[in-house]
């Protein structure tokens, strides 16, 4: 894909899916600022895949903070000039106590601000430092990391599903409000992605769980230069998952089965 000199900013970077799509934009021959709330964890992504020949840098970064994204906008801006692609990848589901399945109503305020601050606030927050640059240039690509839980929504994830589909409504305005300043804003959804080995998954059409490289390569579609013609679209990776039927569901007790 020719990415033309092109330099990115991958939050969550660190994670599953955000080292793929550090690996595949740096074989690409993007350069990339990968940051992450852990540096620990980011620096051992950057130090992989610059032993791979990729130039891929870390930042530490908390996207639930506006003053530290701020401040890590402003570094890499100076250590690459500019930024030309931002992919909102950084987002959690699971709560504190390690579960990532909870009745509405045992949901608690801390927990519910604590999702939607990490999924929705920075990735308002991440399009908000790179917008004004942007459109100055008038090029840009954003990609936001939806979900298949914000388009059908998933029982025992109340918090991440309205999350996520405020993150795919946000993608949506911001397409209307950037189209003529030549920026694209564009969501990829994912359904399930396996950390390990794809096992069979009941729940999807393909019959199968995803991978993040699969996740990654509509990703790194929307963030090339020849998707310029697309905009304002949500796209699910999913295996099928969305067209139904769930393999989730909820007994009279208020037990979750799957």
């Amino acid at each position: 894909m020719p990415f033309n000199n092109r330099t990115a900013v991958v939050t969550g970077a660190g994670g599953n899916i955000g080292r793929a799509i550090c690996r595949q934009l740096g074989a690409a021959g993007v350069h990339v600022a990968a940051t992450d709330v852990s540096m620990n964890t980011v620096t051992k992504t950057a130090t992989e895949l610059q032993a791979l020949g990729y130039d891929v840098r870390p930042y530490q970064q908390d996207v639930t903070s506006a003053e530290s994204i701020q401040s890590s906008f402003a570094q890499i801006i100076s250590d690459f000039g500019k930024v030309d692609i931002l992919i909102n990848n950084a987002g959690v589901w699971c709560h504190h106590d390690g579960g990532c399945r909870h009745l509405l109503e045992t949901i608690s305020d801390d927990e519910w601000k604590r999702i939607i601050d990490i999924n929705l606030l920075g990735t308002f927050h991440c399009m908000k430092q790179v917008i004004p640059g942007m459109a100055e240039r008038h090029y840009g690509r954003i990609v936001n990391l939806g979900s298949i839980a914000g388009n059908s929504g998933l029982p025992g994830a109340a918090d991440y599903s309205a999350a996520k589909a405020a993150v795919i409504m946000l993608t949506k305005v911001a397409a209307m409000e950037n189209a003529k300043r030549g920026i694209t804003v564009n969501s990829v959804s994912p359904g399930m992605v396996a950390r390990g080995d794809v096992k069979p998954n009941s729940g999807t059409w393909l019959g199968r769980s995803g991978t993040a490289d699969e996740i990654t390569r509509a990703i790194v579609f929307l963030a090339d230069d020849d998707a310029g013609y697309i905009t304002g679209v949500d796209v699910p990776v999913d295996g099928g998952r969305i067209l139904g039927p769930h393999n989730f569901d909820i007994n009279t007790d208020g037990k979750f089965l799957s």
